[in-house]
């Protein structure tokens, strides 16, 4: 604090740095919708402003100053709870990032596997695909406090392939092409999803494509009518993308 400063005014900056180091809660968030009784439209624009404001402090765009912290980490704490006011009215998206958060324990957030995969299943069920991806990932594995289910897993996986998310027609085809999760290997279906990711930008879809044009899995060289050194080519093209 300055030298010079009164006794008062020396309280009046302890006072102010406080409520900046005063972290924004998602209690908080929700009460002024409660307070404002908005209408459903209102409440609609109000997640979107708050996944906004959830973006905006996870990627640093927003100003955060919690003392003397301005790491990732107090930017990831105070961008959960925005996330977590996004998803509770009923943000898709949000609900999607908020099982993230309690997957991995980001933010520092207590991991939470049950918590993870309830979010995971709203973002499911109110049709975010990454949401369904991560559903599909955990029933596949068991987590989340359920048995391994494979089936369920392999619908949730195709819905969110259906949706067009490029991570899991990677996975569709890592499955097919080796037999996981009860699947006959299927190296055409495989070749098929590894294409489709691979267009979409995939690095996981890119190198699934460049191992194929590299065995000639799938039939491709026999398909696409190439030799041996135009197919290495290729291969090597799409290992690059992957970078």
């Amino acid at each position: 604090l300055p030298l010079r400063c009164s006794a008062s005014e020396q309280k009046k900056m302890i006072a102010k740095r406080k409520q900046k180091s005063k972290m924004t809660t998602c209690d908080e968030l929700m009460k002024r919708v409660e307070q404002t009784r908005m209408n459903l439209v209102e409440r609609n624009k109000q997640a979107i402003q708050y996944f906004e404001d959830g973006q905006g402090y996870e990627n640093g765009s927003k100003e955060i100053e919690f003392g003397t912290d301005r790491g990732q980490l107090q930017k990831e704490r105070q961008a959960f709870q925005y996330f977590l006011a996004a998803a509770m009215l009923g943000h898709k998206d949000a609900m999607g990032i908020v099982g993230i958060y309690y997957s991995k324990g980001k933010g520092g957030v207590t991991r939470d596997d049950r918590k993870a995969l309830d979010w995971y299943e709203r973002g499911q069920a109110a049709g975010d695909s990454r949401s369904a991806r991560n559903a599909a990932l955990f029933h596949a594995q068991g987590r989340g406090g359920k048995y391994s289910d494979p089936e369920y897993a392999m619908r949730s996986l195709q819905q969110a392939a259906n949706a067009k998310n490029a991570r899991a027609k990677s996975n569709l085809a890592l499955i097919y092409e080796s037999g996981k999760w009860g699947r006959h290997p299927d190296e055409v279906l495989a070749l098929k999803y590894y294409r489709e990711a691979a267009d979409a930008g995939d690095a996981g879809g890119q190198c699934g494509l460049a191992w194929f044009y590299e065995k000639n899995k799938g039939g491709l060289w026999e398909a696409e009518n190439l030799d041996s050194v135009k197919a290495t080519d290729l291969a090597r093209h799409y290992y690059r993308c992957a970078l």
